[in-house]
């Protein structure tokens, strides 16, 4: 008798338990918002900057895991760097964090080298922590500002670019947090850079970010009323200023991919009709029109914009859910310039995947709507002497952590690095 109380004191919390996951009806905390900054701790260099007539332009990345996981660090970026030397060196990096579950991520960086007499280029960062309650987006619009060095005062044109972005969920290692410490899914990513004012000796420009988090799956389950209602991260972004006067001619162009996928036909399938592939959404020969005549034409990133709706998912496969990440790409992944025309075209892969057959059983999968947004900003510059080189750099990040010994997000293992030298 005592055994069959058991028992159904056993179906009663596995019930229990189904209800909180599938059904969300959690009670939430309110406290009062004025004591809590949603965007805090902004930090930016002001001067001191390091001036080249060579560069890197960024253009994006690929980002892809064995399986699907919330995004405890998602990162790419590239800057200059100084040297000892007359060589130009300029470092990549590349940012990658499952949480609790051990991967393995393949990622690829896209770059451009540029080397011109015509131009003068910094590049530096943005860092902010960014919080929020889950299931909403937190967004500002960042006036930075800085004196333009003295190498640069005689320019009396510049644009901005963007040089990519890290984005890791903070722990009680870095301080006070909101919420558990644990990784959310990304709903929506805003990165901009723009209206850039350039004059005397001092710069200013826009950055707007927007980040918006949930971890509404099971593996979130937390019993401590509110504790796990919010979203945490540290937000970096990478940006570069080109100063010119004359020669050079920039154009802006918008483009955008949406679409949306079914989650799997059977529980593990070994091939399945409704698995999506970049190569399927890849958006080939778009073009962007400049000026004839410039001898040099380079496609750039200053905007980037990701949302990613609730919809259909869950262990019932009923209820709506923020998509688990198993790959995102951003990227310009090659580019051909018309000299004669001043036409650039350009292949670009805009891709979000939620999930692949044969992954681990409570890996599953949801329907789902992906919609992104690139501003690309092309760069002519006219000279004939000009050194222009397309290239990438691929890797691996063995995320290897435990739920008994977990890493946090900011591990040194989490990010790897590469010097590019000139």
């Amino acid at each position: 008798m005592k055994k069959r109380y058991i028992l159904l004191v056993l179906f009663f919390l596995f019930a229990l338990y189904l209800v909180w996951c599938n059904i969300s009806i959690i009670y939430t905390r309110k406290p009062s918002a004025k004591t809590i900054p949603l965007i805090d701790k902004i930090q930016y260099d002001t001067d001191s900057f390091f001036i080249s007539n060579s560069t890197l332009i960024w253009q994006g990345f690929y980002h892809d895991w064995t399986y699907n996981h919330r995004v405890n660090r998602l990162g790419d970026w590239v800057q200059n760097i100084p040297s000892e030397s007359e060589q130009f060196r300029g470092l990549f990096n590349h940012a990658a964090a499952s949480g609790i579950g051990a991967d393995v991520l393949s990622y690829n960086t896209f770059f451009t080298y540029l080397h011109s007499s015509k131009i003068k280029a910094f590049t530096s960062t943005v860092h902010a922590v960014v919080r929020g309650r889950e299931a909403t987006s937190t967004t500002k619009i960042i006036s930075v500002k800085g004196k333009i060095p003295a190498q640069m005062r005689a320019y009396n044109h510049a644009t901005i670019l963007l040089n990519g972005f890290d984005i890791f969920c903070r722990s009680k290692d870095d301080g006070k947090i909101m919420g558990t410490g644990k990784a959310d899914k990304l709903s929506d990513l805003i990165i901009e850079v723009n209206h850039l004012k350039w004059k005397n000796d001092s710069f200013e420009f826009d950055l707007k970010i927007s980040l918006g988090a949930d971890c509404d799956s099971p593996e979130c389950l937390n019993f401590t009323p509110g504790d796990n209602e919010w979203f945490d991260y540290n937000f970096t972004v990478a940006y570069q200023i080109i100063a010119y006067n004359e020669g050079v001619h920039v154009t802006d162009k918008n483009i955008q991919q949406s679409y949306r996928w079914f989650k799997p036909f059977k529980t593990r399938p070994s091939i399945d009709p409704n698995e999506i592939y970049r190569t399927q959404k890849a958006m080939n020969n778009l073009k962007i029109k400049g000026i004839p005549g410039y001898q040099v034409g380079i496609p750039a990133i200053h905007t980037l914009k990701i949302n990613l709706p609730k919809d259909e998912g869950g262990l019932l496969r009923k209820r709506l859910e923020t998509p688990h990440m198993l790959s995102l790409d951003v990227a310009i992944n090659n580019f051909r310039y018309d000299v004669h025309s001043g036409i650039c075209t350009y292949n670009a892969d805009l891709f979000f995947k939620n999930w692949k057959p044969n992954m681990p059983l409570l890996s599953y999968g949801n329907n789902g709507k992906a919609f992104i947004n690139l501003g690309v900003r092309l760069v002519q510059i006219q000279d004939a002497s000009a050194i222009v080189e397309d290239e990438s750099v691929k890797g691996k990040i063995d995320w290897q952590t435990t739920e008994v010994e977990e890493r946090n997000a900011n591990d040194p293992n989490s990010i790897k690095s590469f010097v590019f030298v000139k």
